[in-house]
């Protein structure tokens, strides 16, 4: 078959090729009276379709169609199309047809987020705990996740837990079995479990289903469970709970892989030290289960989390080492590009698919496919392709954080590199030169060349995707740019060490302890260097990030230049200057959100959502802010998050006060977090506190000392200097405090502006409730309830003492029982039931507003 006949078979075979050099069909008015005189020429297809697809999806996602519209716009669309080609009216048959994948990625989102099968059982689970008894198939092995070796002191010790992939069949409804489904990863406490792929059990378990969000800004659990379709929650604290059906094992097309994967994990968990276990199997299997939570703060801290997500960065280094080494191998000439092909579907299966894998996948494939075929791929094209492919795969993919920075990068290092290639001016004189030059020479300035191209390039791709870092993590950090390529490094040595080292320990075990001494140089040097630069020299900024509608701009815009640039029709210096335009408008809306703030007139009290637990941010006139507590039982990271999200959310990076209510871990455990994200002018505690604090108190007041922040004691009878229209007054305890637990002591401090009043006790209890029952009643608009809304506060005395409008519950239980006072009935809310929730005083002494975050509670006035 002549060359010629085999393009034109490619051509028909793939007429939306991703090679560069496809046969193009060229049509003019004397061939064909469907085009004019005009040569007609598709290039890239795929990228109009990855574009028309991902604006379906976004249509949908933001405006939340009925899958009908999509059904009838698709018909719609198509029966257009076919007019139009009818009536031979190309180019508007290719924008019905653009218009018709949109909406087909409309109707694909639509689907894929909210059908389910009737039988799904997260559809009759409700975010509060329920026991329930389940029959069903372990999926996979089960992954030990062991308990932190140095727990912050804050947090309560977990213990050992085993990651038990599980598929749903029946749940017992009474004495009965009735068939359900659902895919869910059970979570189990215990040192040992003896359950395996493919049994059938019987488990006994909690079971929840993910909880919507509780405050604005905040990560979306439930949101992002619902993008996987595993909306299923299950715990058990015994491992007796999982209890053999005696039925015979499942088989399934995956064991094959199943079963690598757990030998690659278990060779890997043999030969590597346990202080490096986690970090190999992150950046070999993706599994970050194992990983200290310390090293992966100080990745996140550095800026260098990219190497720890499994991503095409991992790929592209075991690609490039592979196809290199293949080479070598006495072959046709196709052989090296079909063997990495082959290589790099096992390593695609191997790591669960994930979607930044299956972009590098893709990207690989049609390298090989290109070289198999002796063609030259177009790049674009084939980053289309993987894009199309993960809107497929999953459509809700295209918002997430990871497949975002993934494309955005590589295709920066594209654009760089065809930019460099289209500038790049070499004189023949001085290349001939170099090339006399003695080879240390020679060397030294390809190495300085190669360093000075690279941080180039990590400063490129940092600044590119700095908004999209900024807007979903709040941080970022300049040291990205220095040791990411050292890293690179760095990595590409420990996975080179951990493919020699399976291939040892599978071939020649016996030298299994030396490649395990080579590995561990590199992995502790990722380790080591990280940790270092976190400890010593960090540079972390956090900040709220600039708005939603800024970035989309920004990536949009910046889109269109970097395609006018290298196609040479754009000059460069009108593109700086727009660039510094738009930098200059994002700046601009920063300012006059903080001059809104400065000027604004009403105060505002916000009672944050953290579960079982106090976090009440008040912002006063005039621009400052003050904080009264911070912390939840259990993790105190919850706590940290969620108020940082309600920060960002208002602009907020600087508080000029902190108030700690008394000695209780779930009022202050969150505050070492906040403290190190935003700037802090004094930390107030009762002067009990400070002379006999407890240990995590104790703590927590060294660590205050140690930043340098003033602290501060209160009392009964001191106010705070703040606006002058607003009173602070701290009514309860005195110097000396009363007989009784810290929650009799709690700071109780009444806010007043206005004529309108809010009251915060804390968890005010007896005999303290007593002690400040006995002053003057005052009659308060808001309370929060003391004790989160608990009987022992003695709650009757205190409401009839205050004469509450509004009582505030904040709560990890919506159930908490409502009170009635003596005046009246006064109305509730509880933060576990209505999320965040703001109470606004107006600065002209109107009725105040109270708005909650979830529905039904919002928009209430006196």
């Amino acid at each position: 078959m002549s060359r010629k006949e085999r393009d034109a078979i490619l051509a028909a075979w793939f007429p939306f090729s991703f090679v560069d050099n496809w046969p193009e069909i060229k049509l003019d008015s004397a061939t064909s009276p469907r085009t004019s005189s005009h040569e007609q020429t598709v290039s890239r297809p795929l990228v109009l379709l990855a574009a028309a697809l991902t604006c379906g999806v976004v249509a949908d996602a933001w405006l939340d169609l009925p899958l009908t519209c999509w059904l009838l716009a698709l018909g719609i669309l198509l029966t257009g199309w076919l007019g139009t080609w009818i009536a031979r009216r190309d180019a508007w048959g290719s924008i019905v047809l653009l218009l018709a994948v949109a909406s087909l990625g409309g109707g694909w989102h639509h689907s894929y987020w909210n059908f389910y099968p009737s039988t799904e059982l997260s559809l009759s689970l409700t975010p509060q705990k329920q026991p329930i008894a389940l029959q069903g198939w372990v999926t996979d092995y089960p992954r030990f996740l062991p308990a932190p070796s140095d727990p912050s002191p804050y947090e309560f010790q977990r213990p050992n837990q085993w990651k038990v992939p599980f598929r749903v069949t029946m749940v017992r409804s009474g004495t009965t079995w009735e068939t359900v489904s659902g895919e869910t990863d059970i979570y189990v406490s215990g040192d040992k479990l003896s359950v395996g792929p493919g049994e059938s059990i019987t488990v006994f378990a909690q079971a929840t289903r993910p909880e919507e969000v509780l405050n604005p800004g905040e990560f979306n659990f439930a949101n992002w469970s619902r993008s996987r379709r595993r909306r299923i929650l299950l715990r058990c604290n015994f491992p007796e709970c999982l209890q053999p059906n005696g039925q015979a094992s499942q088989a399934s097309i995956w064991d094959p892989i199943q079963v690598w994967r757990q030998l690659i994990d278990g060779k890997l968990t043999a030969a590597i030290p346990p202080s490096l276990n986690g970090l190999a199997e992150t950046i070999f299997l993706g599994r970050r289960e194992r990983l200290d939570d310390a090293t992966d703060d100080a990745f996140r801290q550095t800026g260098t989390v990219h190497i720890l997500a499994l991503s095409g960065l991992h790929l592209g280094i075991l690609a490039f080492v592979a196809y290199h080494l293949l080479r070598w191998i006495p072959a046709p000439i196709w052989f090296p590009g079909l063997a990495l092909l082959l290589l790099t579907i096992g390593y695609v299966l191997l790591v669960d698919a994930r979607p930044p894998i299956v972009r590098a996948s893709i990207l690989v494939a049609t390298f090989c496919l290109a070289t198999i075929l002796f063609r030259r791929h177009a790049f674009w094209n084939t980053l289309a392709l993987a894009w199309i492919v993960v809107v497929c795969w999953n459509p809700t993919e295209i918002f997430q954080a990871g497949t975002q920075l993934s494309f955005v990068a590589v295709a920066t290092l594209a654009w760089l590199a065809n930019v460099q290639r289209q500038f790049r001016r070499v004189d023949p004189l001085t290349k001939l030169i170099a090339e006399t030059r003695p080879w240390p020479i020679k060397l030294f300035h390809k190495s300085g060349r190669l360093i000075g191209l690279t941080l180039v390039a990590s400063l490129v791709v940092w600044l590119i995707t700095l908004p999209l870092v900024l807007i979903h993590f709040h941080t970022a950090s300049p040291w990205t740019i220095v040791l990411s390529p050292i890293l690179g490094v760095l990595m590409t040595f420990a996975l080179i060490g951990i493919v020699v080292l399976l291939g040892a320990a599978i071939a020649v075990p016996f030298l299994t302890p030396d490649f395990s001494q080579f590995l561990s140089l590199p992995l502790a040097g990722l380790e080591g260097l990280v940790t270092l630069t976190q400890q010593h020299a960090q540079l972390t900024i956090w900040t709220a990030g600039p708005a939603l509608w800024w970035v989309i701009g920004f990536y949009v815009g910046l889109g269109l230049m970097a395609f006018l640039i290298a196609c040479r029709g754009f000059p460069r210096r009108w593109a700086v200057a727009l660039a510094a335009c738009w930098l200059a408008v994002g700046f601009g809306q920063g300012i006059v959100q903080t001059q809104t703030s400065q000027a604004r007139e009403d105060l505002v009290c916000t009672f944050v959502s953290v579960g079982h637990g106090t976090c009440v941010l008040v912002e006063l006139p005039g621009g400052q802010n003050l904080l009264y507590d911070c912390g939840r039982l259990g993790s105190p990271r919850r706590a940290t998050e969620s108020l940082s999200a309600v920060l960002w959310d208002k602009g907020i990076s600087h508080l000029e006060a902190v108030i700690i209510s008394h000695d209780d871990a779930d009022h202050f455990n969150g505050l070492p977090g906040i403290l190190d994200r935003f700037s802090v002018g004094a930390v107030y505690c009762s002067e009990l506190m400070v002379k006999t604090p407890g240990h995590l108190a104790a703590t927590l007041l060294d660590d205050i000392r140690a930043r340098n922040i003033p602290l501060r004691t209160l009392s009964a009878g001191k106010r705070l200097k703040t606006h002058p229209d607003v009173d602070l007054l701290v009514l309860h305890p005195t110097r000396k405090g009363v007989l009784g637990r810290d929650n009799a002591n709690s700071l109780v401090v009444l806010v007043e502006y206005q004529g309108r009043r809010i009251l915060l006790p804390g968890d005010l209890e007896s005999p303290g409730t007593e002690v400040v029952a006995l002053e003057q009643p005052i009659d308060c608009d808001v309370v929060m309830a003391p004790h989160h809304g608990s009987q022992r506060s003695n709650p009757e005395l205190f409401y009839a003492w205050c004469h509450p409008e509004w009582i505030i519950v904040s709560s990890g239980s919506p159930n908490v029982a409502s009170h009635e006072a003596g005046k009246g009935s006064p109305r509730w809310l509880n933060t576990a039931a209505a999320g965040r929730i703001e109470i606004r005083l107006p600065g002209n002494g109107g009725p105040l507003a109270i708005q909650s975050l979830r529905p039904g509670t919002s928009n209430l006035r006196d």
